[in-house]
């Protein structure tokens, strides 16, 4: 199984495995729709026969005959004009659940049908679905189907004459829905005794030199988690091992892992099962299933794809004004989209079909921008609606109301606990709650290990947040508008005390100031760690777009900054805190970031500016160990992010 949320790349993931297994037998189903036309586990059954039965050159095509029989004794007749029609003429009776019972005389009637279209040579599904019930059958025949169907659960109908038994499996099927849950594990038995069976002659042996491949897309829907439940309690009940390769990938655990999880005794940390530096290798759930999940691009495939972008542009369109065009593209990338697969590929593609006279910077700042009015001017192209769309997809529409308001919080557990944005919604807010236990949804923060908004989504959710109206009659704008989210956040860290918590929201409302007041006491009550920890904290509180897109960063750093009051250590900090707030910041060591936004100085600009005022700072300073971490901090800026 393999986990990841929407657009991680699962869809596109199993696209790639059903063009590489095309000589093999080959399922492909997606769950998701079968449920929204009123499918059910059968009809998923039933199409991984049917495509698992198609011819390849070289290799015996699979019979599911005792599965055939089965279906046809539940009340199914088929149209000889076309094979894919036969599916679902004999899929019918199982989706519409006709609540009648067969006699003998109507399921003869009905064997009879379906042998003399076999008759006919009709190719495809109806060739493998002859029931072998009829007298005139050859006993080795039918003795080979009671063997078949012998293989089935044990509490199923009783194992007298082969007609009888499928008159009783119609039966069971039509009864009441304990009795029809039995029935759909009849047939998950027999499709499993068929595919034993077609591999377990000397000569399948020695054709068949690949097991079967079933690629199940959206096992979580409910018609993908029953299937799956059927597969395994079947595998269970026989004990004995099957020629069925299963790859399904879900956005959300199914009960069917939680449940294997659950008699394991342990849940594992699937994130571990694909590092950066290693090979994807699932980990074990429980005895019959391993899982593991999808992981986001490193940087260095991000700069992979940055490449194939710009060989594609058409000639004579500008470059990136750097010294390295593809590793710029790629950090700047990576840094808006934290290595997001969909969202990799959308903002590379926005990018590349931008007018070719277009400077990079004024690309970048486009690609991502709000279509609603809310930025002047309307940017022409912006992937930003379509991937929020897409990443709040199964949120209810009330919560993706108020998820932008939930953005303006450094972790969703700050969110949470903050009762004036949630206005007693109660609801929502255990909604709310249920997106926050979600591993495949969040990432844990770096600094604090706590639930949070993936970097893609919460820059998205936050310029919805600046573009939302202020509310008449509220001082603060409301708790959904930006000034009203980051006042109630302001105010709640303020009741708890946190001294950090307030500078940070004090940043975010454009009260610098406030800010710097509190860097400079801490540069006095505490070492050069500590204190630039807190910084660096600070620093990637987010900031608005009030109304138009990203200011060129040096004009947006003057304007801030003005001429510094106080003390040459608070003017020191005050430009300092003003260059970080603006622009991206260097990874340490190859750690885990916490948000930022790249877009207020696309090109690090301001590095210099920021390696001067570290050095400033640590003049004064007695405490060598001090001086030394100030150093640091300053020689990390002496190099441009993307190098």
């Amino acid at each position: 199984m393999l986990l990841g949320p929407r657009g991680s790349g699962k869809t596109a993931f199993t696209g790639h495995l059903r063009q590489w297994a095309q000589r093999v037998p080959l399922a492909s189903i997606d769950a998701e729709p079968v449920g929204e036309h009123g499918g059910t586990p059968i009809d998923v059954l039933i199409e991984t026969a049917f495509q698992l039965s198609a011819h390849h050159d070289g290799i015996p095509r699979l019979g599911f005959p005792a599965l055939g029989s089965l279906l046809a004794a539940v009340g199914t007749a088929v149209d000889a004009r076309s094979r894919e029609q036969a599916v679902r003429d004999m899929a019918e009776a199982l989706r519409a659940g006709r609540a009648r019972e067969h006699s003998y005389q109507e399921l003869q009637g009905i064997v009879d049908g379906v042998a003399q279209l076999a008759g006919l040579g009709l190719p495809g599904w109806s060739s493998v679905v002859v029931p072998l019930v009829q007298g005139g059958v050859r006993m080795r025949l039918g003795l080979r189907l009671r063997r078949r169907l012998a293989e089935t659960s044990a509490s199923g109908p009783g194992r007298g004459a082969t007609a009888d038994f499928l008159v009783g499996v119609n039966r069971l099927y039509h009864g009441y829905p304990a009795q029809r849950a039995e029935a759909e594990r009849v047939l998950l038995d027999s499709f499993l005794a068929d595919l034993r069976a077609a591999y377990a002659s000397g000569r399948a042996d020695r054709l068949r030199t690949t097991h079967c491949l079933a690629l199940l897309d959206n096992a979580d829907s409910s018609v993908g988690e029953a299937f799956l439940t059927l597969l395994l309690e079947s595998r269970e009940r026989s004990g004995r091992p099957d020629p069925l390769l299963v790859v399904a990938t879900a956005r959300r655990r199914p009960e069917t892992l939680v449940r294997a999880e659950t008699g394991s005794g342990h849940r594992p940390d699937y994130r571990e099962s694909w590092p950066q530096s290693a090979r994807f290798r699932p980990l074990p759930a429980g005895p019959l299933l391993v899982a593991g999940q999808l992981r986001d691009l490193s940087r260095r495939e991000v700069e992979a794809q940055a490449a194939a972008t710009l060989d594609t542009l058409p000639a004579g369109s500008v470059l990136p004004r750097t010294d390295n065009a593809v590793q710029w593209l790629g950090w700047i990338v990576y840094e808006i989209t934290r290595g997001h697969p969909a969202g990799t590929a959308a903002v590379l593609d926005g990018l590349r079909r931008m007018p070719a006279d277009l400077p990079w910077d004024a690309r970048v700042h486009r690609c991502l921008a709000p279509l609603d009015g809310s930025v002047q001017p309307v940017p022409a192209l912006s992937a930003g609606p379509g991937l929020l769309e897409l990443l709040q997809r199964d949120c209810s529409a009330q919560l993706a109301r108020l998820m932008p308001r939930a953005a303006a919080g450094v972790t969703l557990g700050r969110a949470e606990t903050c009762e004036s944005l949630w206005e007693g919604q109660e609801p929502v807010l255990r909604e709310f709650v249920g997106y926050c236990a979600d591993d495949l949804r969040t990432v844990p923060e770096p600094d604090e290990g706590l639930p949070a908004l993936h970097r893609l989504t919460r820059f998205l959710l936050l310029r919805r947040l600046d573009g939302a109206p202020e509310e008449d009659g509220q001082e603060d704008g409301g708790p959904g508008s930006w000034k009203g989210a980051h006042g109630a956040l302001r105010a709640a860290a303020v009741a708890l005390g946190d001294r950090r918590a307030v500078a940070y929201h004090d940043l975010a409302l454009d009260d610098l100031g406030s800010a710097v007041d509190y860097l400079r006491d801490r540069f006095d009550e505490t070492g050069a760690d500590e204190w630039c920890a807190d910084l660096a904290w600070l620093q990637r509180a987010p900031y608005r777009w009030d109304g138009a897109l990203p200011e060129a960063a040096r004009d947006r750093y003057e304007r801030l900054v003005g001429v510094a009051g106080g003390d040459p250590a608070r003017r020191a900090i005050t430009r300092l805190l003003a260059a970080g707030w603006i622009t991206p910041h260097p990874r340490p060591d190859g750690a885990a970031q916490p948000y930022g936004d790249p877009l207020g100085d696309p090109y690090a600009e301001l590095y210099p500016d920021i390696v001067e005022e570290f050095l400033t700072l640590r003049r004064p300073i007695g405490n060598e160990h001090d001086r030394h971490v100030l150093l640091r901090m300053a020689q990390r800026y002496e190099r441009k992010p993307w190098w």
